[in-house]
């Protein structure tokens, strides 16, 4: 996930690069559907047209969708996570 990931994972201090995962606060989404439009393969809506996280954790392929979906939701309700702890997206 890291530019200079080894082929271990390890970064190149030799410390693996953190775990990205993706949640949702289904209490903030409106169902507006941006998440699904830039990564279907993790995010779907249920039958009331709210976000569902079909996998959180986040992977070099679809990395950059992901952050794309947390980064296009008008209502907040996506957050990334490095090792559990929140990610702040510029």
């Amino acid at each position: 996930m890291t530019p200079d990931a080894g082929a271990d994972g390890a970064g190149a201090d030799g410390a693996g690069a953190p775990q990205l995962t993706v949640v949702a606060d289904t209490g903030l989404c409106d169902g507006y559907g941006e998440c699904v439009k830039a990564a279907p393969d993790v995010f779907s809506l249920d039958d009331d047209g709210f976000v569902v996280v079909d996998r959180p954790d986040v992977t070099d392929e679809n990395e950059g969708r992901v952050i794309a979906a947390v980064s296009r939701c008008p209502k907040s309700a996506l957050r990334l996570l490095a090792d559990g702890a929140p990610v702040d997206l510029p």
